[in-house]
C-alpha cells in the first residue's frame, strides 16, 4: 500500500469492516458458468456469488445481448441470447435488482462452435473427443483435477490451442500440455498472454492428439473456469505499428496464425496480413472496448480492431501526434532513424540482442518527454531506453520505470515501461536507443513497442475504484453516501490541481466535483443519495480535467474493479462502465462544511483565506434516523493530501455538531484541494435493543490554498499546562513573506471561537513595522474545564487597508490542570 495514503486507507477499512447497517448492499458475482457463448446462440448461464437476489435483471455491455431469468427456485440462472451481430470479444455481465447492482463479471462472445466439458475426462484414456475449430467450456472443480480432450488433426494444419482463464476473471492458473496418441509430450505452455497459455502446433502427421489442462498448484474449485480454443481459423497476435493517428486512415500489418500470408518458417514465426483502417474508425474510439485492460493502461486511447473471421479483436493505440513506423535498418547509432517531435514511433525488437535507434533535433533548454509503451500494450518485453548525444557514445539520460504503485492493492498500476524527461543542454541532434532487458536468447515477433516523444504539454488521466481490496459493487442508500477512491496518472509535467466531475447522474443522486491538489495522485469522490431518492439502478459518467484555464480539455475517467482479493493471487482490471444502485438504508448522515466564517472581535465576520501555515476548520453536522438514540461520534479525516497530517475528534453524545481541524503545513503547494471526514458511531440494531457500530462518510470539502503572507511558529519552550486562575505567556513568531509588510494581529482561538476558548482567554497582540516576535498572555478562569482544548491555536490575521485579508495559525498544546 502506498505509504502516503496508509492512514487514510486504514480509516477507510472501517467502511468495509463495520457492521453493515450503514453500509449499502454489496452483491458480488464470483463465477459465471459457462463464461461465454457463441454469437447467434442461446445458452443457460448460472451466476454464483454472495448477496445475489432471486429478483432483478442481468445487464451486459455486449451489444444486443438479452437475458431472461429462469424460474428454478435458485437465484442467478439466466437464459442468455447473443445475436449474430455481436462482435467477438470480452464483455461484462452484472445483476441489477432490489439489492442494487452487483460487481461485473467477464463474459466472452466467440465465433467458434461451443462445447461443454463432459466428465469423466481426467486422464488421457478418458479424454472426450472435441471437434477442431471449437471452444471448450470447462472447470477444474477440485484439487488435483485435470481435464483432457482429444482432437483429430490433419498433417500440415496449424492448430492453435489457447486457454482463457485470467482474462475471463477465473481463479485458474492454467498449464497446457499437448501429447500425441502414444502419450509423448509434444509441447507445453505455462503462459503466453500473461498467465494464460497458448500452444502453436503444426500438425506433423494425421491422427489424434491429446490436450491436458490443470492448475499450476493443482488447486481447484467451481471458480476455476476456463475456455479452451482448439482452432485452425485466423487469429491475430500483434498489430504493427501498435498505434495509429486519430482521425486518419491507416495501413497496418497484423501478425498471427492462419492469416492470408502464411509462413512455413518454424515457431515462433507468425503469418501476416495487411489491412486498411478507415479514418472514421479512429476519429472517436468506442468505449467500452471488448478486451481485457489493466489499470496501468488507463492513460491510453485505443480501438479494438476485428479482422473478419478472427477469433477476437486486437488492441490498437490511438494518438493525436504523427506516427512513424520503424524502418528496420536503425540498429546502430550511425543509422538512427530521424524523427520530428512530437511523434510516436512503432517498432519491434525481434532478435534477443536487437537495439533500435532514433534521432531528433532539440533546442537548448527544451524539455522532451520520452515514454516507452511495451508491457502496457501486451507485448512480452522489459524495455529500456536512453538519450545520448549525436554520436551515440555519451549517455545523457537513462529512462526509468516508475516504482510507485499509485493504486495500492486495490488497483495496482505498477508496470515495467520506462520514461524520462530530457532537458536539452544545447541546440543540436540527439539519439534515443531502445532495447529489451530480458529478451533471453530466442527471437520473438511479438516484441512490439511504442516510443512517444513529446514536448512539455501536461496531461492527466484518472481511474476510480470502490475502496478496499475486496470485490465491491457501487451502491448508495437513500439518505446515505458512498465513496470511490480516485487514482491520477500525471504525465508530461502535469503538476497542478486535477478536477474530477460526474455527469449523467441518476435522479436523486449528487456527486460534487473534487480536486486533487498539486502533485496529489490519490483522493476520494463522494456520491450522495437524497433521503427520498427512488430505489433504482443506473449508471453515471466521470471526467477529469486539469484545473488550468489554458487547458480545459476533459478526459473520461476509467473504472476499476477488484476481480479477486488477497495476496498473492488477488488482482483487478478496468471495468466497462460505472453502474450505480440505490438500495439499502442509512441510519446516520454527516455533513461537512469547511467554509464557516470566523467572528473576530476587531474585524468582524471573516471569510478565511487558507494558506500554507494555516488551519482548515471543518464543521460536522450529524443527522440521525432515530433521534432518540444518542451516542458520541468519532471523526477522522479521509482522502487527505499526503502533506496534511490526519486528525481525530469526538462529538459528544449530547451534541449534533462538532469540529475537526487540519493544519496546512508550510510546505503545502498552493492550489485547490479536497478532503473528507469519516464518522463512526452506534445505532440501534434491527431488534431495537442492541447497538451496532456504523461508519459513514461526509460530503467532500473543497478548499483553495493561496500563497502565504506570513508563517506563525511557537517557541518550543512554551508551557504545556496551565492551572485554573493562573496566567501563561505563549511566545511566538510571525515571519512575513512574499512582500507583505503590513500589521499582523494575533489572538487565541479554536474552531468557532476567537479570544475566549472554553475557560481560556487570550490577550491579543498586534505586530507593526518590523516586529516579528511577541507573546500572548493566556488566562485560565477559576472554573475552566480540565483537560486539553481541541484544536487550540495562535491565530493571526494580516491586515491590509483595515481589512483582515490573510490568515495563519499554529496549533497550541495547552492543558488545563488543577
Amino acid at each position: 500500500m502506498h505509504s502516503s495514503t496508509f492512514l487514510t486507507s486504514l480509516a477507510l477499512g472501517c467502511l468495509v469492516a463495520a457492521p453493515l447497517q450503514a453500509a449499502p448492499p454489496n452483491p458480488v458475482i464470483t463465477n459465471a458458468w459457462p463464461a461465454g457463448a457463441r454469437a447467434g446462440s442461446t445458452v443457460s448461464v448460472t451466476l454464483t456469488g454472495s448477496g445475489i437476489d432471486k429478483q432483478g435483471d442481468l445487464q451486459s455491455s455486449a451489444p444486443g445481448l438479452q437475458a431472461e431469468r429462469v424460474s428454478t427456485g435458485k437465484p442467478g440462472i439466466f437464459r442468455i441470447t447473443t445475436p449474430k451481430t455481436t462482435p467477438p470479444g470480452l464483455y461484462e455481465i452484472r445483476l441489477a435488482g432490489p439489492a442494487g447492482v452487483s460487481t461485473p463479471r467477464t463474459f466472452q462472445v466467440g465465433n467458434r462452435r461451443e462445447v461443454l466439458e463432459q466428465e469423466p475426462n481426467s486422464t488421457p484414456a478418458t479424454a472426450k473427443p472435441v471437434p477442431i475449430d471449437s471452444t471448450v467450456n470447462g472447470q477444474i472443480l477440485e484439487a488435483g483435477d485435470q481435464d483432457c480432450y482429444r482432437f483429430t488433426a490433419t498433417r500440415g494444419q496449424r492448430v492453435v490451442l489457447e486457454c482463457w482463464a485470467e482474462r475471463i476473471d477465473s481463479k485458474l492458473h492454467p498449464i497446457l500440455q499437448l501429447f500425441d496418441s502414444d502419450g509423448r509430450l509434444l509441447k507445453v505452455s505455462r503462459g503466453y498472454y500473461g498467465i494464460d497459455p497458448l500452444i502453436d502446433f503444426r500438425v506433423p502427421e494425421n491422427g489424434d492428439y491429446i490436450v491436458r489442462l490443470h492448475d499450476l498448484t493443482y488447486t481447484g474449485s467451481p471458480n476455476h473456469t476456463y475456455r479452451l480454443d482448439i482452432d485452425t481459423g485466423p487469429r491475430v497476435a500483434v498489430a504493427l505499428p501498435g498505434v495509429i493517428r486519430r482521425g486518419q486512415p491507416a495501413r497496418i500489418t497484423l501478425l498471427g496464425w492462419n492469416l492470408a500470408n502464411r509462413t512455413d518458417a518454424p515457431y515462433p514465426a507468425l503469418d501476416r496480413v495487411d489491412v486498411e483502417i478507415p479514418a472514421e474508425t479512429t476519429t472517436k474510439p468506442d468505449w467500452p472496448l471488448p478486451v481485457r485492460l489493466t489499470a496501468a493502461q488507463t492513460p491510453f486511447d485505443a480501438i479494438a480492431w476485428q479482422l473478419p473471421g478472427a477469433h477476437a479483436p486486437i488492441l490498437i493505440g490511438i494518438t493525436d501526434v504523427p506516427v512513424v513506423i520503424e524502418n528496420n535498418d536503425n540498429h546502430t547509432p550511425d543509422k538512427a532513424q530521424q524523427v520530428k517531435i512530437p511523434c510516436e514511433a512503432g517498432g519491434r525488437l525481434v532478435a534477443a540482442d536487437e537495439k533500435d535507434w532514433y534521432s531528433f533535433e532539440a533546442r537548448r533548454g527544451e524539455a522532451i518527454y520520452i515514454e516507452l509503451i511495451g508491457e502496457r500494450m501486451g507485448s512480452p518485453v522489459h524495455l529500456a531506453a536512453s538519450v545520448l548525444d549525436a554520436t551515440g557514445n555519451n549517455e545523457l539520460l537513462q529512462c526509468r520505470r516508475d516504482p510507485r504503485n499509485l493504486g495500492g492493492l486495490g488497483l495496482p498500476t505498477r508496470h515495467s515501461d520506462p520514461s524520462g524527461r530530457f532537458l536539452a543542454p544545447a541546440d543540436g541532434r540527439y539519439t534515443v536507443v531502445i532495447y529489451n532487458r530480458s529478451a533471453g536468447i530466442h527471437p520473438d515477433p511479438r516484441r512490439a513497442y511504442r516510443l512517444s516523444l513529446r514536448r512539455e504539454v501536461p496531461t492527466a488521466d484518472v481511474a476510480v475504484i470502490s475502496p478496499g481490496t475486496n470485490p465491491r459493487s457501487l451502491n448508495v442508500a437513500p439518505g446515505g453516501r458512498t465513496l470511490l477512491d480516485v487514482v491520477a496518472f500525471r504525465r508530461r509535467g502535469a503538476h497542478g490541481s486535477i478536477r474530477i466531475s460526474a455527469t449523467n447522474l441518476p435522479d436523486g443522486v449528487s456527486c460534487p466535483d473534487i480536486f486533487l491538489g498539486p502533485g496529489v495522485t490519490r483522493g476520494q469522490l463522494v456520491l450522495s443519495a437524497d433521503l427520498g431518492a427512488t430505489r433504482a439502478n443506473g449508471s453515471l459518467s466521470l471526467w477529469s480535467s486539469l484545473a488550468d484555464k489554458n487547458n480545459t480539455a476533459r478526459r473520461p475517467a476509467r473504472i476499476g474493479t477488484v476481480v479477486q482479493a488477497g495476496r498473492p493471487t488477488g488482482w483487478s482490471r478496468l471495468a466497462h462502465n460505472l453502474a450505480l444502485g440505490i438500495a439499502g438504508d442509512s441510519p446516520v448522515r454527516v455533513t461537512a462544511d469547511g467554509h464557516e466564517t470566523r467572528v473576530h472581535q476587531l474585524y468582524g465576520e471573516l471569510k478565511v483565506r487558507h494558506a500554507p501555515g494555516g488551519v482548515l476548520d471543518v464543521a460536522i453536522e450529524v443527522e440521525r434516523k432515530d433521534p432518540n438514540h444518542r451516542a458520541e461520534v468519532q471523526l477522522i479525516g479521509t482522502g487527505l493530501p499526503p502533506d496534511i497530517a490526519n486528525r481525530t475528534a469526538t462529538i459528544p453524545a449530547a451534541k449534533d455538531k462538532g469540529y475537526i481541524s487540519f493544519y496546512l503545513p508550510p510546505q503545502l503547494t498552493p492550489g485547490r484541494y479536497t478532503l473528507g471526514v469519516q464518522a463512526t458511531t452506534t445505532v440501534l440494531a434491527a431488534d431495537g435493543k442492541k447497538t451496532q457500530t456504523v461508519t459513514v462518510s461526509s460530503n467532500p470539502v473543497v478548499f483553495d490554498v493561496h500563497e502565504p503572507m506570513f508563517h506563525v511558529t511557537l517557541d518550543p519552550y512554551n508551557p504545556r499546562t496551565i492551572k485554573r486562575g493562573q496566567i501563561a505567556q505563549i511566545k511566538y513568531k510571525v515571519r512575513r513573506l512574499n512582500g507583505f509588510i503590513n500589521k499582523v494581529h494575533s489572538e487565541l482561538a479554536a474552531p468557532g471561537t476567537v479570544t475566549k476558548v472554553g475557560g481560556l482567554r487570550g490577550r491579543g497582540v498586534t505586530f507593526v513595522g518590523q516586529t516579528e516576535t511577541g507573546a500572548i498572555q493566556v488566562v485560565a478562569s477559576d472554573d475552566a474545564p480540565l483537560g486539553q482544548r481541541a484544536f487550540l491555536r495562535i491565530y493571526a490575521v494580516g491586515v491590509l487597508e483595515d481589512q483582515a485579508l490573510y490568515h495563519g495559525s499554529h496549533f497550541l498544546q495547552l492543558q488545563i490542570v488543577e
